[in-house]
């Protein structure tokens, strides 16, 4: 293994056991998880000199991690735990996800709707988090784009590949940039304003962002009072902006 890659499974694994606390597993149950993933399969004593877990407390954390079908077992002395395959994992907790966001909507609906609606901009930190929120807003774009940035490819590849799907699939994007970008591909309209700073999206007059240029910290709101607010501020700029 080189350094390079050696380096790679290690931040790996410090954001894969960061994520698990975040999902809710223990710190036994997420050290456990990763051990399998490392050495594919194990008996429990390979799984204790992995995690420094005592046997004992192994045998409970991994009877946990069996009932919830993240890990399988055979019937050999000794027996040999593995992980169970990835999709498994990654199907049980979308449907999660899916399930709470339907309670939470059923929860939303069942408001009173004579009550005021509050007009959140939610706050989101993270190059990661930013960029996933980006890419879901482009997701789900149906008629419109409109779009500033200084440049084109500080965006990074996961939102300049959402983008191109957008425009395949016939939404219109606009975008005014610090400078001209090349169209590889991407059918948009661009005009030119080269003092631009900051990075800003509106997606069908419903959903707005505005992100710091390192993309450190955005707002984000699906409010359409407030989407159509930036929308028309940012109307202005791209007629006052230089031509293509």
């Amino acid at each position: 293994m080189t350094l390079s890659a050696g380096n790679d499974t290690g931040e790996a694994g410090i954001r894969a056991s960061s994520t698990l606390r975040e999902l809710g597993f223990g710190a036994h149950e997420s050290a456990v998880i990763l051990a399998l993933n490392r050495l594919g399969s194990a008996a429990v004593s390979d799984i204790s000199t992995e995690t420094g877990i005592h046997h004992a407390n192994l045998y409970a954390v991994l009877e946990a991690l069996t009932s919830r079908g993240l890990v399988v077992s055979d019937e050999g002395r000794p027996r040999v735990y593995q992980f169970a395959p990835l999709i498994h994992l990654e199907e049980m907790l979308t449907a999660k996800v899916r399930q709470l966001a339907k309670d939470l909507k059923t929860i939303q609906e069942s408001r009173d709707t004579k009550s005021e609606v509050p007009t959140l901009i939610y706050t989101i930190r993270g190059e990661p988090e930013v960029v996933a929120k980006m890419v879901g807003m482009l997701s789900r774009a149906r008629e419109s784009i409109l779009l500033v940035t200084p440049s084109i490819d500080m965006l990074g590849g996961n939102v300049l590949e959402t983008l191109s799907t957008a425009s395949t699939r016939g939404v219109g994007i606009r975008a005014i940039l610090g400078v001209r970008a090349e169209s590889r591909g991407l059918k948009m309209d661009q005009r030119i304003k080269e003092d631009t700073t900051a990075i800003d999206i509106v997606v069908d007059s419903t959903e707005a962002l505005i992100s710091m240029p390192d993309l450190s910290v955005c707002g984000w709101a699906d409010n359409p009072l407030i989407s159509i607010q930036l929308e028309g501020f940012l109307e202005q700029t791209w007629q006052v902006a230089k031509k293509v």
